[in-house]
């Protein structure tokens, strides 16, 4: 008998089918359908090509992917969760001051997160406190790649960890 999880669609997470909270993201799969456990590829096998690329000819469309949609976060301190699309400015001001309630060593305008050249990146604004990846302060202006499980720091306050 085929083994079957919820497949989490926020992380990717492999849950288990009596699972109603993903246990990475928090994000809640009351609603998720259960599938064959291995039945798609994870997402860092697939092959990306950037979305201006025209597609050659004979180029069947299974054969496209697309780079990701979103980057996803989970906040160390309390597991909320936020997606950013390509090209976002993470910091308090518009749309995230919500998200960084409470973190006043946040800037306003603190980081870019991009996909380019086939990752993920996150770059400092000459935010006052820096941004730090898996402990490493980075250099600001100049972008820093990230992976899934990486942590990233908005200055010593504000800890979140990607999570697709």
């Amino acid at each position: 008998m085929m083994e079957m999880i919820k497949l989490c669609p926020a992380c990717n997470e492999e849950n288990p089918v009596s699972e109603v909270i993903c246990r990475v993201c928090m994000t809640n799969i009351s609603s998720v359908s259960p599938t064959p456990k291995g039945g798609a590829a994870p997402p860092e096998e697939l092959e990306f090509l950037p979305r201006e690329s025209p597609r050659e000819a004979g180029t069947s469309a299974e054969t496209i992917f697309s780079p990701p949609e979103v980057l996803t976060f989970s906040r160390a301190a309390d597991g909320r969760v936020i997606s950013l699309l390509s090209g976002s400015t993470v910091g308090r001001s518009g749309d995230m001051n919500a998200f960084f309630d409470g973190c006043r060593t946040v800037s306003r305008r603190h980081a870019l997160v991009r996909y380019q050249d086939g990752a993920w990146t996150i770059e400092d604004l000459g935010s006052t406190n820096g941004t730090w990846v898996n402990g490493t302060r980075i250099e600001p202006g100049r972008p820093c790649q990230l992976r899934k499980g990486d942590s990233v720091a908005l200055s010593m306050a504000c800890e979140m960890r990607i999570v697709q």
